[in-house]
């Protein structure tokens, strides 16, 4: 899983860290107040990339927003256990580890990120009843997810897509069956 989470390692986890990657399911922000705060997010994790490639990560690349437009996800070559590795290692740069505690808390305070559920194995029932929803709400493409409750999105035209009209209008409905964060792997 590669995302932001509410806790600057989750930065990325995945910005969930991996990243600024983590939580998820409540009230709501005025349209163009969240996407603001999106486009806040999305320009600190450009600061991410710079001082990573600035600090020994040279083809460290520039955030994506993630599928479902809810988040920021970052794709090394390596996958998420490389951009784990990084952010880890960011951590200790202070200038790093200062965008990383600005992007953290920028995320936090996205309608409803603290209180969004990781997905767990536990949750992959629920998970496919929100694929296959998905798929019937005009995105065939949209994969069953893994045993660890991620969707195999990484590299593909969806996650390329990101925030798109189809996509929010396919996921709107589907949120009965699952409403916490979306994991990309």
């Amino acid at each position: 899983m590669n995302r932001l989470a509410p806790a600057a390692l989750a930065a990325a986890s995945v910005l969930a860290l991996a990243g600024c990657a983590s939580g998820h399911g409540a009230a709501s922000a005025s349209p163009s107040s969240s996407a603001n705060n999106m486009q806040q997010v999305l320009a600190l994790g450009r600061s991410v990339s710079q001082c990573a490639r600035a600090h020994g990560y040279p083809t460290f690349p520039d955030p994506k927003v993630n599928a479902t437009g809810d988040d920021i996800t970052f794709s090394p070559a390596g996958g998420p256990d490389q951009t784990k590795t990084i952010f880890q290692a960011l951590e200790s740069v202070p200038e790093c580890k200062a965008i990383l505690d600005r992007m953290n808390s920028t995320a936090k305070k996205r309608s409803g990120r603290d209180n969004r559920q990781e997905p767990k194995p536990k949750d992959v029932p629920a998970l496919k009843r929100f694929a296959q929803c998905v798929r019937e709400h005009g995105i065939p493409e949209w994969p069953d997810p893994k045993a660890d409750g991620s969707f195999p999105l990484h590299g593909t035209a969806i996650e390329a897509e990101g925030k798109s009209q189809r996509l929010l209008q396919a996921t709107q409905p589907c949120q009965r069956y699952w409403s916490g964060r979306i994991a990309v792997s």
